[in-house]
């Protein structure tokens, strides 16, 4: 089965919010569709990280626009916005590797937040 560039992509984003965020395999309530920001496994901090991580491993910038697009609050949305402006042969092919902590960042919790 031939996987998309969103796919892909989603597959890279869903790995380092799991990372950064600490989320557990098997937490029930973390999919491609829940908002990030709401269920708090996104803060300003980690999205900082995330458009950091995806300019390296995906060679896409994110634009301030897509950061306010309401897409931007799941997994699969912003892999469809990200998408968007990947360059031709650099689609994150393959499964994502492991992921570092970004420097700087910090597990919930950890700080008092």
């Amino acid at each position: 089965m031939n996987s998309t560039p969103a796919d892909r992509a989603a597959a890279h984003i869903e790995a380092f919010i799991r990372r950064e965020a600490a989320v557990a395999a098997d937490d029930p309530d973390f999919t491609r569709q829940v908002n990030l920001f709401d269920t708090g496994y996104l803060d300003s901090l980690t999205v900082v990280a995330l458009t950091v991580y995806v300019e390296q491993v995906l060679g896409v910038q994110i634009a301030d626009t897509d950061l306010f697009d309401p897409a931007f609050a799941t997994i699969e949305g912003m892999a469809g916005l990200i998408t968007r402006h990947v360059p031709d042969g650099k689609e994150g092919e393959g499964a994502p590797g492991p992921v570092e902590r970004a420097e700087g960042s910090h597990r919930p919790g950890e700080f008092g937040d």
